[in-house]
């Protein structure tokens, strides 16, 4: 396998959206307008290639979860789903290897389309 995130986004989107009630706006990568809650796969950090074997390529990949400027507890919330549901698929339905949220980080303020959110990225951690 080697790394295409057109092809991870989307299989994680799919992931995301068979978990959700249907409340939560998911992207495969940052929209430029969206109402909040919502969830945007971004653009990978880090890429290494070919690291751990022939072929697989390791990959950071900051997912945004963005809510309303004071929506700290829709962000956390946000997060958790994220988790919740790599947790429960981590191969993204035999998308990539494996895929597993390493760490949350970049709590900020987002501007987008003239308008203030919060944001904050769970980093999946993906071999592909």
């Amino acid at each position: 396998m080697t790394w295409h995130r057109s092809v991870v986004a989307d299989a994680l989107v799919q992931a995301l959206k068979a978990n959700d009630d249907g409340t939560t706006n998911i992207f495969p990568s940052p929209p430029m307008t969206l109402n909040p809650p919502a969830i945007a796969v971004g653009r990978p950090t880090e890429v290494r290639y070919g690291v751990a074997g022939f072929g697989v390529d390791q990959v950071e990949l900051p997912v945004i979860c963005i809510g309303p400027m004071e929506g700290d507890d829709m962000v956390d919330g946000l997060i958790a789903f994220v988790r919740t549901v790599v947790m429960g698929n981590a191969t993204l339905d035999h998308v990539v290897q494996t895929c597993q949220a390493e760490s949350q980080r970049n709590w900020r303020a987002l501007r987008i389309g003239g308008a203030d959110y919060l944001a904050a990225d769970v980093v999946l951690a993906i071999e592909q």
